[in-house]
């Protein structure tokens, strides 16, 4: 097993140390089929030992998803250790499960596990991919799904508002009538919000001097290679689905949102992969929305 720290944690241990990182799950243990799978975001998963970026009554939740949707076709975004495609694989048995992933180097316990457990056929992962290139996820999906409609979409990949957009834009037009796509982690920017100012309250004067000073000077370095703008929150395409779903039309047709995930429905309507845009669906007819900053991909 060679050692890999994924880009994504690497600036996270950064920013925030191993510590800290290794703090926000308990590293509860659970085990299906013989795999033993931890509750924590840490490098080093093996083909029997998956790290999973999940607490345990997320976990129950894949659980209850994966009896709704066995011997189905599955488009996962977003791999991380591997621990979701592993418990994915194991629960749900799906007749194909395609997985991305923007880290580029293949994750080693993920490939032996495919081989260990027979799901060569079925379990594709792919990796160097980003969520919001739309004509490559295309291209995937289009090579290892053919005409084939997908049952489910889990997106647990950037948590950023233009990828996650980019991605539903490609995949949910490919979407079985009924069947569904879920967001996780929508409110990622919040709860980072949260315990970013919470941190800021317990410091002491000279503390929080230095900290903006770090905060000013993260700023400053991003200005030397793009435009600094302040970005939209995951939440923003939370409600954009909901007022989709207010006006009478039959491509959204069920939007729920709770602690953990967003899910949307698939309607009926014939939807177009190669021409659906989102915002053609979005009538806002009492400006809930405030007009986007910036353009998106």
């Amino acid at each position: 097993m060679t050692d890999r720290l994924p880009d994504n944690l690497a600036l996270l241990y950064s920013r925030f140390g191993s510590n800290a990182i290794g703090e926000i799950l308990p590293g509860d243990h659970f085990h299906v089929d013989g795999v033993e799978f931890v509750c924590q975001y840490s490098p080093g998963s093996t083909a029997n030992r998956f790290y999973i970026v999940k607490n345990l009554e997320l976990v129950e939740r894949y659980r209850r998803l994966c009896r709704r949707f066995t011997g189905s076709t599955i488009v996962e975004l977003g791999i991380a250790e591997g621990g979701s495609t592993a418990l994915l694989a194991l629960l749900a048995a799906p007749t194909t499960l395609v997985a991305i992933d923007l880290e580029p180097n293949p994750l080693e316990a993920l490939t032996e596990f495919i081989e260990e457990h027979g799901f060569a056929d079925s379990v594709r992962p792919h990796y160097g991919v980003d969520q919001a290139d739309g004509r490559r996820l295309g291209e995937i999906v289009e090579a290892e799904i053919g005409d084939r409609s997908i049952d489910l979409v889990i997106d647990d990949c950037s948590h950023q508002f233009d990828p996650t957009r980019a991605s539903f834009e490609t995949l949910f037009p490919r979407l079985r009538p009924g069947g569904l796509y879920v967001i996780e982690d929508w409110n990622a920017d919040h709860v980072m919000y949260d315990a970013v100012r919470a941190g800021f309250e317990n410091l002491s004067a000279a503390e929080l001097e230095v900290e903006q000073e770090r905060f000013r000077q993260m700023l400053a370095d991003g200005a030397h290679t793009q435009a600094v703008r302040r970005r939209e929150p995951l939440s923003r395409l939370a409600i954009e689905l909901l007022v989709a779903r207010s006006s009478h039309n039959d491509i959204v047709a069920e939007v729920s949102v709770d602690e953990f995930w967003i899910t949307v429905q698939r309607g009926p309507g014939a939807l177009d992969p190669s021409t659906f845009r989102l915002d053609e669906h979005v009538r806002d007819h009492f400006g809930f929305l405030p007009p986007l900053r910036g353009a998106r991909p």
